[in-house]
């Protein structure tokens, strides 16, 4: 059952958007039950669902939402609709009345917070829209230290696993997102999400990145919102050719560096920040793993977090991985040493051309397609993340580079 607090729009909503919304739950909340198989992932997904436009969603809506699931994790998505019967639509209050043009996605994240930061419209104008769970007084703080009006905050109640394999989450975040802008009729979403991460690019062969913020996901999401919502809306990420240490210093220029800093200390990135242990290791729920992805990327923006104390009351990440202890460890340095591999690659290759065949099929596979990115963007980008990635780790550069 969604719930939403927050400003949303005077228009209604129809019978398949409200499908979506119960559609992208459910899935979300399956998802979760299933534990993480990082071999031999599931490949097929049969989903028997009732829905209120029966017609539309055999006809049509079931194999566009299929194709961005399936863009998603990788796997065959079929679906068996029936009518549903007496459905019990989300209590949502409509009562915001202002022009809003465009929704941005807030999540509380570094990457959101500094694309609220610097995105140019007027933010009577623009509406933040949210998935909130514990995070959900973050985001209001934040927001309001950012000059916008409340965030829209969903929320979406029932069991949830805790070990679930998360790779299909980012649908939920644009649907909700969409659906904010259905009811202020506006057509715009912004997912601000730096370009390593955006473009899916897997630090391995051996790696599955979450294709959470591609471009090819957007161009399926923006094919799906067209015929549920019966008019164009357009997914944007202007984040998509900068690294994460150029996202936090564009939002420094933009709203100055006292406000940057004390912003960027409190957003949230890691993986497993609830968790209690990490790679079978302990670690205090609320503090930051350092070892997941995100961790690791939020880490060459922003080196010197890394150390316990930095700023008063920072308790540092739960593992160094400029430790040898660490970045050696079986379990806590494997997304570590599958960078390594990615940044000798890029480091190492004579030219751009070079670095795109090296990388691994999964990423080569997303890379110069109709949505894009583009081989002459993305060599730059990881030749400038490589960079930040060998200062902060102190890592030695191959022979013959700077």
């Amino acid at each position: 059952m969604w719930t939403a607090e927050g400003p949303l729009g005077s228009a209604p909503l129809t019978p398949r958007v409200l499908d979506l919304l119960d559609l992208v739950g459910a899935i979300y909340r399956i998802e979760s039950q299933v534990p993480q198989r990082l071999t031999n992932p599931m490949k097929e997904w049969r989903i028997t669902a009732p829905v209120r436009d029966l017609r539309f969603w055999t006809a049509e809506g079931g194999t566009l939402l299929g194709s961005s699931l399936g863009f998603l994790n990788r796997a065959l998505w079929t679906f068996t609709f029936e009518r549903r019967r007496n459905p019990v639509d989300p209590v949502l209050t409509r009562s915001n009345a202002r022009k809003v043009e465009e929704v941005i996605l807030f999540s509380g994240g570094m990457d959101s917070a500094c694309g609220a930061g610097v995105h140019k419209s007027g933010k009577q104008k623009v509406q933040l829209a949210s998935f909130s769970t514990r995070q959900g007084g973050l985001q209001r703080a934040i927001a309001k230290e950012l000059g916008y009006l409340p965030p829209t905050q969903w929320r979406l109640y029932g069991g949830r696993g805790k070990e679930g394999m998360n790779l299909i989450r980012s649908i939920v975040f644009l649907t909700l997102g969409a659906v904010v802008a259905e009811t202020f009729g506006a057509s715009t979403i912004f997912q601000y999400e730096n370009g390593v991460l955006a473009a899916a690019i897997p630090p391995s062969g051996s790696f599955i990145p979450t294709r959470h913020a591609h471009p090819e996901l957007h161009r399926r999401m923006e094919r799906l919102f067209g015929v549920v919502f019966q008019r164009e809306i357009v997914i944007r990420n202007p984040f998509a050719l900068l690294t994460k240490r150029e996202t936090a210093q564009k939002f420094s220029k933009s709203v100055g560096s006292t406000l940057s800093e004390s912003i960027l200390r409190r957003t949230e990135t890691c993986w497993r920040l609830a968790q209690a242990q990490v790679g079978g290791k302990p670690k205090r729920p609320g503090t930051s793993c350092g070892v997941c992805t995100p961790c690791i990327v939020r880490r060459t923006a922003r080196p010197f977090e890394a150390s316990k104390g930095a700023w008063p009351g920072w308790r540092g990440y739960a593992y160094d991985l400029k430790k040898p202890r660490v970045h050696n460890h079986a379990k806590l340095g494997l997304t570590f040493r599958a960078y390594l591999e990615l940044i000798s690659i890029v480091l190492g290759s004579p030219d751009d051309r070079g670095i795109i065949e090296e990388l691994a099929p999964e990423a080569r596979a997303l890379i110069d397609g109709p949505a894009g990115p583009r081989s002459e963007d993305i060599a730059p980008l990881l030749r400038r993340f490589a960079e930040e990635f060998c200062d902060t780790f102190e890592i030695a550069r191959p022979a013959g580079e700077s």
